[in-house]
């Protein structure tokens, strides 16, 4: 038996070029359309954008879920420059599933990254001062996610 949960994820630009994507869960490919429709409203904001994503309170994805991510991450490979990716590095299951998703999205641009200061230096390196700021800020917050109810 499948628990549902609600979903929880945000997708908004509010600075420059910055991409600010958080995902705590999605259940199946509706969510995930709700998650992609917040992406596509963030890169006509930002134009060719840089994604900072949270990830770190996801758990591994259901199998309809990840499948509909994959397609999300495809979909997504002509509007960025950079995608970064934060995780949780004590969650090693939902961590392979989560490279192996990006591996699946065949761009070079999208890594993954288990320590936030890594990830700010790698993406920091095209972003503008404020960008930087923002994304530093983005990271250390916790919260901003739409809860969507099934």
């Amino acid at each position: 038996m499948t628990c549902v949960r609600a979903a929880e994820f945000s997708a908004v630009c509010r600075v420059g070029r910055l991409v600010e994507a958080r995902m705590r869960w999605v259940n199946d490919a509706a969510d995930v359309q709700g998650f992609l429709m917040q992406m596509k409203n963030a890169f006509a904001i930002a134009g060719q954008s840089v994604i900072c994503a949270d990830w770190r309170s996801a758990l591994v994805l259901p199998p309809q879920a990840s499948d509909a991510l994959l397609e999300l991450l495809r979909q997504g490979n002509g509007h960025f420059e950079r995608s970064a990716v934060l995780l949780a590095p004590e969650d090693a299951m939902f961590g392979l599933q989560v490279e192996r998703l990006l591996r699946g999205a065949e761009n070079p641009g999208r890594r993954a990254f288990r320590a936030a200061p890594a990830l700010l230096t790698w993406l920091g390196e095209v972003l503008t001062p404020t960008e930087r700021r923002r994304a530093a800020d983005f990271i250390l917050q916790d919260g901003g996610v739409t809860r969507a109810s099934k």
